[in-house]
C-alpha cells in the first residue's frame, strides 16, 4: 500500500478530520515538489480532501477544492490518451478505481445548492450528459429546475428518475404539483405495482395526491377512505 491508499481507506472508515490533515500535508508537499505524485494520485487527494472539508460543512471551500479535482482530472485524462496512444494497457484499469468524476461533479452541485447558488449547481449538472446522470443527479435537477421555474424540465428528469427508480414517491409527487395528469404518472409505475403483492394501495395513494395538487381535497379524501 501507498500513502493514498492509507488516505483513501481513512475517508472509507470515516476519519474525515485525519483525511482532511493528511491530505492537506501530502497536497502542500506535491504543490512543492510536482514530481511527488501521478497526476491520478493527486486527483484522489484532491478529492479526499475536498469530502473531508464538505464533511466539515465548509461548502465554499469544498467546492472550489472539488473544482480543482476536476481540473487535475482534464490532465489526468490527457496522460492516459497518451499512454494508450503508446500501448499502456494500465490506465483503464487504474481509472476505473479513482473517484468518480460524475459524483464530483455532485458534490459541486450540492455545495452549491446549500449555498444557495442554484443557477450554478443547474450549470454543473446540466454539464453531465444525459446517459451518465443517476437518478439522484437527475432528482436534484428536477428540483432545481422547478424551483427556477423551468417546468418542462422538471418533469422530463422527474420522469427520467422514474424510469430508473419506479417508487420514487418524491418524484411521483414532484410530478403531481407540476400538473402531470395522474393516469400517466401511475402508468409509468403499474408493472412495478402488478409484479409486487400488497402494493396495491400506491395507485390509490398516487390518484389521492393527483386530486390533491388539482385543489380537490374532497375527493382525495374518497380515495384515501376507500
Amino acid at each position: 500500500m501507498n500513502v493514498i491508499d492509507h488516505v483513501r481507506d481513512m475517508a472509507a472508515a470515516g476519519l474525515h478530520s485525519n483525511v482532511r490533515i493528511m491530505s492537506s500535508l501530502l497536497l502542500t508537499m506535491s504543490n512543492n515538489n510536482p514530481e511527488l505524485f501521478s497526476p491520478s494520485q493527486k486527483y484522489q487527494l484532491l478529492v479526499y480532501h475536498a469530502d473531508a472539508i464538505f464533511h466539515d460543512k465548509e461548502y465554499r471551500n469544498a467546492a472550489c477544492k472539488y473544482s480543482m479535482a476536476l481540473q487535475q482530472k482534464k490532465v489526468l485524462s490527457k496522460t492516459s490518451k497518451v499512454r494508450t496512444s503508446t500501448g499502456g494497457g494500465a490506465s483503464n484499469i487504474q481509472s476505473q478505481s479513482l473517484p468518480s468524476e460524475i459524483e464530483v461533479k455532485y458534490k459541486i452541485a450540492e455545495c452549491y445548492t446549500i449555498l444557495k447558488l442554484d443557477k450554478d449547481a443547474i450549470a454543473v449538472l446540466d454539464g453531465i450528459p444525459s446517459r451518465q446522470r443517476t437518478p439522484k443527479i437527475n432528482m436534484m435537477l428536477a428540483n432545481l429546475y422547478r424551483k427556477a421555474g423551468q417546468e418542462r424540465s422538471a418533469v422530463t428528469s422527474y420522469k427520467e428518475v422514474l424510469r430508473q427508480c419506479p417508487l420514487a414517491l418524491d418524484a411521483i409527487i414532484g410530478l403531481l404539483s407540476l400538473s402531470v395528469k395522474g393516469a400517466e404518472v401511475a402508468s409509468m409505475t403499474m408493472d412495478v405495482i402488478q409484479s409486487i403483492p400488497n402494493l396495491d394501495w400506491l395507485s390509490i395513494w398516487i390518484k389521492a395526491y393527483a386530486f390533491i395538487h388539482a385543489g380537490d381535497n374532497h375527493r382525495a379524501w374518497m380515495c384515501m377512505a376507500t
